[in-house]
């Protein structure tokens, strides 16, 4: 074939998929949705603008580059702090969740589809990998709480490495059927033991060579990366087969965790050519899709999709979260949540090549139930994320905490362990370094410049609270929010040390505390009304908290008909603009905010009557 030509073709990929982001952008759905459509309409079946079959092994080439930049670029950038809390139903779902997924695949493959259990299995251990190619860029658009985030996140990346391991292993089994069982045990734990230990020591390299600044400079930063990322997968490979992945996996989050200088700029460089080589490859996988392969599935096909998303996709989750820190809001959102991408679509391609030797039909087959499940998965998780989020109240506040002292620190932990997402800024190291031992984000640097406030997200805040010690600094970064993000007065709140400057915080609009007169305030009331005060202590043991009611099932009913949980104490209603003190008679309405107090666990069970 001409080069010119492939040139001119791959240059109009790269205009397709630039316009199916833009798309995606637009419309507030994951752009692979559109990159899938553009593939299939501009491939044989349709246009006839792409063929990849004309690219021999060029295609292969292309989705073993892209799926390694990708695979990366989703290790870097997984946040350990965030897994800590959840690192159990993490290691969880990339293990147990994998093969349960993996079985209820292959079974139903086998019983719907026809499927001998070989391919059965072939076809599950595909389906497995969840893939960061669509959750990554959704979880940063949709800003779920940040534990169901890093989860999904972490899932997504591991489950790519560990679904190829599995169906390398698979097709080992299909072609030489007489290989033992206990053969596929031990070549599944020796890939996963090499990449591991292949990965962890590139990665461990890759992060001295970068903090040798003298030598390495900021602009060869990203070059001496991608070598070492490509070394990497190349020296696992040649160890054994179907172990690169995996490495690259275990590389990435190896640096990722490691104090390197301009992580920032290695992280931005591959997010950027991710989105490159994910348009492109999409567009060419979608164009190997053939219309015969899912015509001959029939219905039964789209039964297979649908088991593994409403059956085998919530099993796979609620089993894996178990005695979770994962509300039964928060399981059901990662249930929904389960699109396959780019590395399911390429081994579906590979192993349609590889099994044309062994049995095509089962090949075809295998090609057209994995497209279908991905075209499923990717279409229903594109339009009713969002919906689903907000009908699961998943989407939390965004919180900017000013200031990692201790009120700071202890804020942020209460808010963090709420569900809402906290950022903290200090320019103390070690506030920084206490705050982010919690699992809570923390940005070192001067509040008062506005760079660090972007660096933080403050133009993604719903609230900003000021708690430094010096009023003069939380009055300036309440000013920067009102003058130059558009922060009005319900969108700030400050701490004010000296009680002398209550009334200029209040009367700028802000609305303020002073923790001296506070301390006085509860310590009158400990000792004038000590059964109400004695349950709620600023610390660990009681919350405060005011909800705006949206539950229909309350809205009508009495105070006294509401079944509190045991150690809650409703203390106000605000109705419109009045103040209610709630009494058994006094009748719950839409829109009302109650105030509730109690201790921890009960004022989160009150809270999900209410909302």
């Amino acid at each position: 074939m001409d080069p010119i030509y492939i040139f001119a073709i791959f240059a109009m990929i790269l205009a397709v998929g630039i316009i199916a982001q833009m798309f995606g952008k637009l419309l507030h759905t994951p752009s692979i949705v559109f990159l899938l459509a553009a593939g299939i309409l501009l491939g044989p079946e349709c246009a006839g603008l792409i063929d990849p079959e004309l690219y021999g092994e060029g295609v292969r080439l292309v989705v073993t580059f892209a799926v390694v930049i990708v695979v990366f670029d989703g290790g870097i950038n997984i946040d350990l702090r965030h897994l800590r809390a959840v690192s159990r139903s993490a290691l969880m779902l990339v293990s147990v969740g994998v093969l349960i997924t993996m079985t209820g695949g292959a079974f139903a493959a086998h019983e719907l589809v026809g499927l001998n259990w070989g391919f059965a299995f072939l076809f599950g251990a595909v389906v497995a990998a969840t893939g960061p190619t669509v959750i990554v860029p959704l979880m940063r658009e949709l800003k779920v709480n940040n534990r169901v985030r890093s989860i999904l996140e972490m899932e997504g990346i591991f489950n790519d490495a560990i679904s190829v391991i599995l169906a390398a292993v698979v097709f080992e089994w299909i072609a030489a059927p007489y290989s033992p069982v206990e053969y596929g045990l031990v070549m599944f734990q020796l890939r996963i033991a090499i990449g591991a230990t292949v990965g962890m020591l590139c990665g461990i390299a890759c992060a001295f060579s970068l903090s040798q600044t003298q030598i390495i400079t900021k602009q060869l930063t990203p070059l001496v990366t991608m070598s070492f990322v490509f070394t990497t997968y190349a020296i696992a490979e040649l160890i054994l087969n179907e172990t690169g992945i995996f490495a690259v996996a275990i590389a990435a989050i190896t640096m990722g965790m490691a104090d390197i200088p301009y992580k920032k700029e290695i992280q931005e460089f591959k997010s950027d050519l991710s989105v490159i080589l994910l348009s492109a490859i999409f567009i060419i996988l979608a164009a190997m899709l053939k219309f015969d392969n899912i015509l001959a599935l029939g219905m039964n096909g789209l039964f297979v999709a649908a088991a593994i998303i409403l059956l085998v996709r919530p099993t796979a989750v609620f089993v894996s979260t178990v005695r979770s820190r994962f509300s039964w809001r928060d399981r059901l959102f990662i249930s929904a949540i389960g699109p396959r991408g780019v590395v399911p679509a390429s081994m579906a391609a590979y192993f349609a090549i590889e099994l044309a030797y062994v049995d095509p039909v089962a090949g075809d087959t295998v090609m057209g139930l994995v497209f279908l499940c991905i075209i499923a998965t990717v279409l229903l998780t594109g339009i009713f994320a969002r919906p689903v989020a907000r009908i699961l109240k998943v989407i939390p506040m965004e919180i900017l905490i000013v200031g990692g002292g201790g009120v700071g620190c202890t804020l942020a932990h209460r808010l963090t362990r709420r569900g809402e997402n906290v950022v903290v800024i200090d320019a103390d190291s070690e506030n920084c370094q206490r705050v982010e031992r919690l699992g809570i984000p923390a940005v070192e640097g001067d509040a008062a410049d506005v760079a660090t406030l972007r660096k933080a997200g403050i133009e993604n805040a719903k609230y900003i609270v000021a708690t430094t010690d010096r009023d003069g600094v939380n009055l300036l970064v309440c000013q920067i929010a009102t003058n130059k993000f558009g922060f009005d007065e319900s969108r700030l709140v400050a701490r004010v040390n000296d009680p002398a400057n209550l009334s200029t915080f209040r009367d700028l609009g802000i609305r303020s505390m002073s923790p001296i007169t506070s301390a006085a305030s509860i310590l009158d009331n400990l000792i004038t009304h000590p059964s109400l005060f004695s349950m709620y202590e600023i610390g660990e043991k009681g919350e405060i908290i005011e909800i705006a009611v949206t539950k229909h099932e309350v809205i009508g009913k009495a105070v006294r008909d509401l079944s509190l949980p045991e150690g809650v104490l409703i203390v106000l209603v605000r109705r419109g603009e009045g103040t209610l003190i709630p009494h058994g008679d006094l009748t719950i309405e839409s829109e009302d905010r109650v105030t509730i107090i109690g201790d921890l666990d009960s004022v989160g069970r009150a809270v999900e009557m209410f909302r």
